[in-house]
C-alpha cells in the first residue's frame, strides 16, 4: 500500500468501517510512514473536535422558511 492508497481509505479505517485484512495493510503502512501516521492523528483529532462542538443550528426564521418551501408554500404565503 502506498500513501495515496492509504489516504483514500483512511476515513473508513478511522471510523471502523474497514475489514480486518485492509486494517492490517493500513496498520503496517502507518507503522513505517510517519507522514501518514501524522495525517491519521490529525484526522482523529479533527473528528474529536467536531464531536465536542454543538451541532450547527439554523436561525428560526430560516428554518421556518425552509419548512414552508418543503410544504410547497409560496414565499408570499408566509404571512398566512
Amino acid at each position: 500500500m502506498n500513501c495515496d492508497d492509504l489516504l483514500a481509505k483512511l476515513t473508513d479505517y478511522t471510523e471502523g468501517a474497514s475489514d480486518a485484512d485492509l486494517c492490517g495493510e493500513i496498520e503496517r503502512h502507518l507503522a513505517g510512514c510517519a507522514p501518514c501516521e501524522a495525517v491519521k492523528r490529525d484526522l482523529l483529532e479533527l473528528r474529536r473536535l467536531c464531536r465536542s462542538c454543538d451541532p450547527p443550528r439554523l436561525p428560526r426564521d430560516a428554518r421556518a422558511r425552509i419548512e414552508r418551501l418543503l410544504r410547497g408554500e409560496k414565499e408570499s404565503e408566509k404571512g398566512s
